[in-house]
């Protein structure tokens, strides 16, 4: 069968972003982003890719730098696929096994962004680092102070080669941590006044969010053949992704420099990144915590289970739009666009996102994604907000058990058992209080402040709200319960 090479070819053109991590995320974002921008915006940039610390590369070198990117899922109501074979990677640098050829890069004209994502941890500073001129550091920002400082010497300081750093790691203020870092190393290391002031004035460290699921090259050998066969040839580096795409970059001024937003690759510029972080949390993070260990203990197994079934679906409208959206500090039209886009994840049938997986640590999950919602609602309205108290007494009912097994609790779905996993000091607080009656076990776990930050047991109402909830799933079922709340007004 032919290679994606001899379907092909790279097309070489002016390299305007250094990106730091070729796993599959970046590839099926970035790339797939930038690539869409030469096509229809004429945006005519390349990137040079940096493998960070391993020396594996010869999968690009095999294939001239080229991949596909698959799309599957759903798209404005129907099944949509896409198979893009990927041009704009112009080259692929090891910087710890061809270090000097990383730092030739610092040499090129045309650059002006660094995008990284070096796994959640990659942002760090570590002090055994040495500022040798032949070594490579350890870190990313060690790595990247030696690159800004490599091209601030070649350059010789000269204002408009500085470069603009937009990272993607999950975590919150990504560039300021980096700059944080970054300055770390300067300080430390001693080096001159002159490149700590350029970086600080010229360079800029951009805090960003993305938003996409990537599940990578396929595990199993028959899809693998499957997708071989629809694509007409190999590809070593496919990398398969799902329709829907966001990236809110925190810098509205940046929205002229880098002209890359289009309907297929949605970017977004703004000077309130803070706002996208909370609609994400609480429009996408919160309708799946909210609504999942409910729905398992109604007998659902996966997401897509949820979509299908029209009480769960109505619980998830009715606190979606009803509770949720009032509580986002942008306009509706904005936060129910989104909220479509999440419904048509939620509904991606190439997709099986397990109920229990999510379960996962779903005290710390209700805090940071519920909580603040269900006070802002109470706030505004004046009353316990239905759904998502309810999802509270979901999430106690879903923990009770005494029963423990290796590092969980072992729960009960009628005749069926699930693990449950969180803190082991979370749940040995569970365990020890989850045969005490139901109100007791209520007042005991919302009073129990290292779960919430805070006793909820002083929100008026809400500790006997969720009792009921609680006593009324036992006495007639989760799902009828479910589907009674649904009937309410």
């Amino acid at each position: 069968m032919k290679n994606v090479k001899d379907v092909s070819s790279r097309v070489s053109r002016p390299v305007k972003i250094l990106q730091i991590g070729e796993g599959n995320f970046l590839r099926a974002f970035i790339e797939y982003g930038i690539d869409i921008a030469n096509e229809t915006l004429d945006y005519n940039g390349n990137v040079a890719m940096v493998v960070p610390r391993s020396p594996k590369k010869e999968a690009f070198d095999k294939q001239d730098n080229l991949y596909t990117v698959c799309l599957r899922g759903q798209k404005n109501g129907s099944v949509y696929r896409e198979n893009r074979i990927i041009t704009c990677v112009e080259t692929v640098v090891s910087a710890n096994y061809d270090f000097s050829g990383f730092l030739r890069l610092a040499h090129m004209d045309t650059l002006e962004f660094v995008i990284s994502n070096t796994t959640d941890a990659g942002i760090l500073f570590d002090d055994t680092d040495q500022p040798l001129p032949d070594t490579p550091a350890n870190t990313f920002p060690g790595k990247l102070t030696q690159f800004l400082y490599e091209r601030y010497r070649f350059f010789k300081g000269a204002a408009d080669k500085a470069l603009t750093m937009l990272p993607v790691e999950l975590i919150d203020n990504n560039g300021e941590a980096l700059k944080t870092c970054v300055f770390q190393y300067i300080d430390v290391w001693q080096m001159e006044a002159d490149f700590r002031n350029w970086v600080d004035t010229k360079c800029a460290f951009v805090s960003t969010l993305v938003d996409r699921i990537v599940t990578g090259y396929p595990k199993e050998e028959e899809e693998i053949a499957a997708m071989y066969e629809e694509l007409g040839y190999e590809d070593e580096l496919l990398d398969i992704a799902e329709p829907f795409n966001s990236w809110v970059i925190g810098a509205a001024s940046l929205k002229e420099k880098f002209p890359v937003s289009s309907p297929q690759w949605q970017v977004e510029f703004t000077d309130d990144l803070e706002t996208y972080r909370e609609r994400k949390i609480r429009i996408l993070n919160g309708a799946h915590t909210s609504m999942v260990l409910g729905a398992y203990l109604a007998g659902k197994e996966y997401v897509g289970d949820c979509m299908a079934d029209p009480v769960i679906r109505r619980q998830l409208d009715q606190s979606v739009y009803g509770e949720i959206i009032p509580t986002v500090h942008m306009s509706r039209e904005k936060a129910e666009a989104f909220a479509a886009d999440v419904y048509e994840r939620f509904e991606n049938p190439f997709v099986k996102h397990a109920l229990l997986s999510i379960s996962l640590n779903s005290i710390a999950k209700w805090k940071g994604r519920v909580l603040p919602t269900l006070k802002d609602s109470i706030a505004q309205t004046g009353r316990l907000p239905k759904w998502l108290t309810y999802s509270l007494a979901a999430l106690l009912a879903f923990y009770r058990s005494e029963h423990k097994g290796d590092g969980c609790l072992i729960g009960n779905r009628g005749t069926a058992v699930y693990e449950i996993h969180d803190e082991p000091d979370n749940l040995a607080f569970v365990c020890t209080h989850a045969g005490l009656a139901a109100a007791d076990y209520v007042r005991a776990m919302m009073a129990h402040a290292s779960f919430w930050g805070e006793d909820l047991t002083r929100i008026a109402g809400l500790a006997e709200a969720v009792t009921a909830h609680l006593e009324r799933m036992a006495e007639i079922g989760v799902k009828a319960h479910i589907a009674e709340l649904g009937e309410q007004v």
